[in-house]
């Protein structure tokens, strides 16, 4: 139960696509949007616009954690 990347760095414009594994659902939320559940073999993608570093997590698992920085 991690994100792998735990660290990813794109430039601004890029889509991130992030694809859930494991066998039980997981979100990706930041200050200002969530995926909502990703069930498992789903998938969700945000377009990342705006520079700098984006922290995100898990609100199911709070200790799962990940970093996308915009350059």
């Amino acid at each position: 139960m991690q994100y792998a990347p735990a660290a990813l760095e794109v430039a601004a414009g890029d889509t991130v696509v992030w694809q859930n594994t494991d066998i039980v659902p997981h979100t990706v939320t930041s200050k200002g949007w969530n995926s909502g559940p990703i069930a498992a073999g789903a998938s969700w993608k945000k377009v990342m616009r705006a520079r700098g570093v984006v922290a995100y997590h898990c609100t199911f698992h709070p200790t799962m954690v990940g970093t996308v920085t915009v350059r």
